[in-house]
C-alpha cells in the first residue's frame, strides 16, 4: 500500500523552513513557525525575533531581508512571503492547495487527521470511568467516562499504544456491610429484576441502621475481615456482586460504544499490598507508629497521609500507589493517565510524591492526573431526584434520546428531515448521546459543565446536533448528486471554498495538540469551526446548481471531504454521526 503524501500544512512547514534557510540569514533549527493572527492575510509565520538578536539587526530590518532573499519554486505549494513588521509570512498557493487538502483527505479516509509518528508504538495507559461494584453508573461517572474514551481514541490516532484501564472500585469495608446484610437476613439480590438497584438498597438500608446500631460496624468489618482471608461463602457472593454489576455498567458503555482493555479492580492489588508499605517503609519513606499506623510526612510539601490505619486495614493511597507500581513494572508507559474528579487532586500528587521518595521518579513524572468538574443542572444546582439521590448516567442518556427524537419530530413535520418513521429511534439515540458527550468535551474538562438540555440539542451554535446536522447535510447533497465525474480542485478559488480547505486542513494539527495537553476540547474546537465554514460556503458557493459541470465535481469534492473531516472529528471525541437529519 502506498504511503499517502505528507499532510498538506506538514508541506507548508517544510518548504517554508528550507527556504528561509536556503537565504544562508537563518538556520533550519532557528525556524519556528507559527499561524497568524486571525486578521493577518497569511497562513504561516516566522517570527524572526530571536533570529534577529543574534544577527544583531532590527526585527523588523532582518525581516525584510530573509522576505527579500526567499525565493520560491514554481510547483510549491507557497505563493507568496512578505514581512510586516518582525515577522515573515507566507500565503499558499490557493490551487495547488486544494488539490493536496482533497487529496490528502480521499487517501485517507477514515484515518484523516492521525499522526502515527507521534507515539511510534509507546504504550500509553489511560484510567477512566472506574466505577465502584455493586452501584450504577451515575451522572458524574459520564465525566470520566466520556473525556477518557476521548483521549483514548486521540491518543491512539497519534500511533500510542493505548491501554484503556476502567480500575474497578471492588474492594473496601463498604463490601463488608453487604455482606453482612445478605448473610445476616438470607437476601438474594440476583433475583431481583433490577439487582444492582436491589444491591445498593441493601447497601444503603444497612448504613443507615448502623448510625444507631454499633454492632452493625463490627459486623460489617468482620465480613470484610473473612472476604480477605478468603471465606468461600464471601468469596463466592462477592464474585456474583461484580459479575452483576458488570452486566449493567456494560448496557450503559454499550450506548457510548465503549470497551476497555483491562478492567482491574482494586482487588487485583490487595497480595502485594503488605510488600508495598513495607518498602516503603524500609527505605525510610513511611514510618510505623506507635499502634501499628504506618504514616507519611512530606515535610510540608503536602499533608501527611496513611498507608495503613490502626486496624491495618489500607487506603485509597496504598491501593493507587501499588496500582502505579505495577503499571510501571507491566508496561513501562511513557504516560500514566488519571481521568479523575478535581477533588482528588491532592491524593494523587500524595501518591505521585511517594513513588518519587521511594525511587520510582520516572513513572512518578511520566504519571499525569487530569481533573474536572461537576456536572450541575442549568441552574447550577446538582443533580438529584426528589429524594436526593444522584442520578444515573442512564437516566440522562434516556432523557438525552427523548429530547432529540422531539427535536427531530418537529424537523419532520416541518418538512425539513429526511428522516422516516422507522429511523427516528436509531437517529435519536445518536443525537442524544452525541449531544451528552459534545457538551462535556467541548467546554474542556478544567470546569463545571452544566447541562442545558434546549443549547445542547440546538440545531445551530457549538453543539454536537449542529455539527451532525452540517455532516448530513454533506451526505444529502452527494445522494442527489449521485455519480460525479473527477474533480478539477484548482476551480475552488472563492474564499468560501479555500476557509473549508484550510480548516480541513488544520486537523492534524488539531489532533496533536489535542494529544499533547490532553485536551479533547481542541478537537471539538477544530470540528465546530469546519462545520461553520461549510456553513458559510454552501450558502455562498452553490454546489448542486454550479454554472459549469466541472466546478459541481469540484464542489462535490469539496463536500466530500468535508463530510469526512466532520465524521472524523467527531469519532475522535466519541461521537457518531447519522446518515439523515
Amino acid at each position: 500500500m502506498d504511503t499517502p503524501s505528507p499532510y498538506p500544512f506538514d508541506r507548508l512547514r517544510t518548504e517554508a523552513t528550507a527556504v528561509l534557510a536556503a537565504t544562508g540569514l537563518v538556520a533550519a533549527d532557528a525556524v519556528t513557525l507559527a499561524e497568524p493572527k486571525a486578521n493577518v492575510p497569511a497562513d504561516l509565520a516566522f517570527p524572526v525575533f530571536a533570529a534577529a538578536k543574534v544577527a544583531g539587526v532590527a526585527p523588523p530590518v532582518f525581516a525584510r531581508q530573509i522576505a527579500d532573499a526567499v525565493t520560491l519554486a514554481p510547483d510549491s505549494l507557497l505563493a507568496t512571503v512578505e514581512a510586516a513588521g518582525g515577522f515573515v509570512n507566507f500565503a499558499v498557493r490557493p490551487e495547488a492547495f486544494a488539490s493536496a487538502v482533497l487529496e490528502s483527505v480521499a487517501a485517507r479516509v477514515d484515518s484523516y487527521g492521525e499522526d502515527k509518528t507521534i507515539g511510534a508504538g509507546d504504550t500509553v495507559i489511560v484510567e477512566y470511568s472506574s466505577p465502584n461494584i455493586a452501584k450504577k453508573l451515575h451522572v458524574g461517572s459520564l465525566r470520566t467516562t466520556v473525556i477518557g474514551h476521548s483521549l483514548y481514541l486521540i491518543l491512539k490516532a497519534l500511533g500510542y499504544t493505548v491501554v484503556g484501564d476502567n480500575h474497578l472500585g471492588d474492594w473496601g469495608t463498604q463490601f463488608g456491610y453487604i455482606l453482612a446484610a445478605i448473610h445476616d437476613n438470607n437476601l438474594a439480590p440476583w433475583d431481583d429484576p433490577d439487582p444492582v438497584a436491589a444491591l445498593m438498597k441493601i447497601y444503603a438500608d444497612i448504613n443507615t441502621a448502623a448510625e444507631t446500631d454499633p454492632t452493625i460496624k463490627d459486623a460489617a468489618r468482620a465480613w470484610f475481615r473473612k472476604l480477605e482471608e478468603g471465606d468461600p461463602w464471601a468469596r463466592e457472593t462477592w464474585g456474583r456482586i461484580i459479575t452483576l454489576s458488570l452486566a449493567e455498567f456494560e448496557k450503559t458503555y454499550s450506548r457510548l460504544d465503549i470497551t476497555f482493555d483491562t478492567q482491574v479492580g482494586e482487588s487485583f492489588f490487595e497480595p502485594v499490598l503488605d510488600a508495598v508499605i513495607q518498602e516503603a517503609v524500609d527505605k525510610g519513606v513511611a514510618m510505623v507508629e506507635p499502634g501499628g499506623p504506618v504514616a507519611i510526612d512530606f515535610d510540608d510539601k503536602l499533608p501527611s497521609c496513611l498507608l495503613r490505619k490502626t486496624d491495618g486495614g489500607t487506603l485509597y493511597q496504598t491501593r493507587d500507589l501499588a496500582t502505579l507500581l505495577y503499571r510501571w513494572n507491566e508496561y513501562h508507559p511513557a504516560r500514566n493517565i488519571y481521568v479523575v474528579g478535581a477533588e482528588q487532586r491532592l491524593h494523587f500528587q500524595q501518591v505521585f510524591e511517594i513513588a518519587r521518595r521511594m525511587g520510582y521518579a520516572e513513572i512518578a513524572d511520566r504519571s499525569v492526573h487530569i481533573p474536572f468538574g461537576m456536572v450541575t443542572k442549568a441552574d447550577g444546582d446538582r443533580f438529584r431526584t426528589r429524594k436526593g439521590e444522584v442520578i444515573f448516567a442512564d437516566e440522562i442518556l434516556d432523557e438525552a434520546a427523548v429530547r432529540a427524537e422531539a427535536v427531530m419530530r418537529e424537523q419532520i413535520a416541518g418538512g425539513r428531515s429526511e428522516v422516516s418513521e422507522s429511523e427516528i429511534t436509531g437517529v435519536s439515540e445518536i443525537l442524544g448521546i452525541g449531544a451528552v458527550i459534545y457538551s462535556d468535551l467541548y467546554q474542556g474538562t478544567d470546569r463545571n459543565i452544566a447541562f442545558d438540555w434546549d443549547k445542547m440539542l440546538a440545531l445551530n451554535g457549538n453543539t454536537a446536533t449542529y455539527n451532525q446536522y452540517m455532516y448530513a447535510r454533506c451526505r444529502s447533497i452527494l445522494r442527489k448528486a449521485g455519480e460525479t465525474g473527477n474533480a478539477n480542485a484548482t476551480l475552488l478559488m472563492e474564499p468560501e471554498e479555500q476557509a473549508v480547505l484550510k480548516q480541513l486542513a488544520r486537523l492534524p494539527q488539531s489532533v496533536r495538540d489535542a494529544g499533547d495537553k490532553f485536551s479533547p476540547a481542541i478537537v471539538a474546537e477544530w470540528t465546530y469551526t469546519l462545520a461553520k465554514e461549510f456553513g458559510r460556503f454552501y450558502d455562498k458557493c452553490p454546489v448542486l446548481t454550479a454554472p459549469i459541470e466541472e466546478l459541481k465535481a469540484a464542489r462535490l469534492a469539496l463536500v466530500a471531504a468535508t463530510a469526512q473531516g466532520l465524521k472524523n472529528g467527531l469519532a475522535l471525541l466519541g461521537i457518531r454521526v447519522p446518515e439523515r437529519m
